[in-house]
């Protein structure tokens, strides 16, 4: 606790008028927390006041010369203090990829004189002030001179800085304030930033560089060179889903389709290519293939039907699968979903197959679901 003449300072600042409001100040409030979920880049709730003219729980002389310190090193959060407020520096981080962002809080501290028995009318004195100013003050008005007794306290996070989160995801962060009175105490802000960034969702193909891939098929004869050559193939593709949350979503809806053209006698579930000389869709006209995907929180393969739609639940506790990768489109790197793709040619008989260049078109549809944040 700093002592300070306060005489001193009374004679310093006299002749500083001061203003009465009818509002009856609330507090302590020792502790507070906010969650806030929107859209980023640009649609942040206004500005978030986690403690908005809080009173500390006493009005006397201890009172009136207290002050707070929120610099703490243990964890990495520091202050500027201006003539008319300070400005707080904390980390958050987010929670799947425990990415470090500092979010910067604007806070300020308004002396008063606040009379117990007269709770409903505070009167303010000598405006905003820095956090770790001390000083009281000798206010007057028409009427009357005060000694300030109390000091009240805001603290709030701008809409722009809810705004400025590098990536969309789920930003935790827990604020500190020791406030150093009559009655010592620590408040504490536990703030969870939800930020949701549906324009960057992605189905990523990293060897393409997130360009639509051209798969080739590798449908080279086996066996003999005569009319019992066969071709079979298992191709690789590699896929990531990125939810634009870095993979906070509870769910993920898939679909895959080809180009729908007719194909009779197909397998049930199956995908086509086709033969781009004959034009045709006949069983000789077509090869087709099968698709498996690799499910990231079963972390098994599962089989894939054309045109059927599913959903990927996510993982409980964030066992599920994620992989570090960095997006075209995005500064840094994110968290996506590690969905590889098999695409499977069962064995056939090369000579059931009219010569030429097969070609066709896979599809795949994703839509995270963001209802849980």
């Amino acid at each position: 606790m700093k002592l300070t003449a306060f005489l001193g300072i009374c004679g310093l600042m006299a002749g500083v008028s001061g203003y009465t409001q009818a509002v009856t100040p609330v507090g302590p409030t020792l502790s507070v927390s906010t969650l806030q979920e929107y859209e980023i880049p640009s649609g942040a709730p206004a500005d978030v006041y986690l403690w908005d003219r809080n009173y500390p729980g006493e009005a006397n002389y201890s009172a009136g010369h207290a002050s707070y310190y929120c610099s703490d090193a243990s964890i990495q959060q520091t202050c500027t203090h201006q003539s008319n407020g300070t400005t707080i520096s904390m980390v958050l981080t987010e929670k799947r990829s425990h990415m470090q962002h500092r979010l910067t809080l604007q806070a300020y501290i308004e002396n008063a004189y606040y009379d117990s028995s007269d709770p409903a009318n505070v009167e303010y004195c000598a405006g905003k002030r820095a956090i770790n100013s001390y000083n009281a003050w000798s206010c007057y008005n028409d009427v009357r001179a005060v000694n300030t007794n109390t000091k009240l306290l805001t603290v709030y996070i701008t809409q722009s800085e809810m705004n400025a989160l590098p990536i969309g995801g789920v930003w935790e962060g827990q604020l500190k304030l020791q406030y150093d009175g009559g009655n010592d105490a620590t408040y504490t802000a536990d703030i969870t930033l939800k930020g949701k960034s549906t324009g960057k969702q992605d189905i990523f193909f990293p060897e393409f560089n997130g360009a639509n891939p051209l798969v080739q098929l590798d449908l080279h004869p086996t066996g003999s060179v005569t009319g019992n050559s066969f071709v079979e193939d298992v191709t690789n593709l590699d896929m990531c889903l990125y939810d634009g949350y870095n993979s906070n979503s509870d769910s993920m809806t898939l679909s895959f389709n080809d180009e729908g053209k007719a194909a009779p006698s197909r397998r049930n579930g199956y995908f086509s290519i086709y033969n781009t000389t004959t034009g045709g869709t006949d069983e000789a006209e077509r090869i087709d293939y099968r698709v498996e995907m690799f499910n990231p929180h079963t972390r098994g393969w599962m089989s894939i039907a054309n045109t059927n739609t599913f959903t990927l639940m996510g993982g409980q506790n964030g066992i599920d699968q994620i992989r570090p990768v960095r997006l075209p489109t995005i500064t840094y790197p994110v968290l996506c979903a590690p969905t590889p793709l098999r695409l499977i040619v069962d064995k056939f008989r090369i000579t059931d197959k009219a010569a030429g260049y097969y070609r066709g078109t896979l599809h795949v549809e994703f839509s995270p679901s963001l209802n849980s944040i």
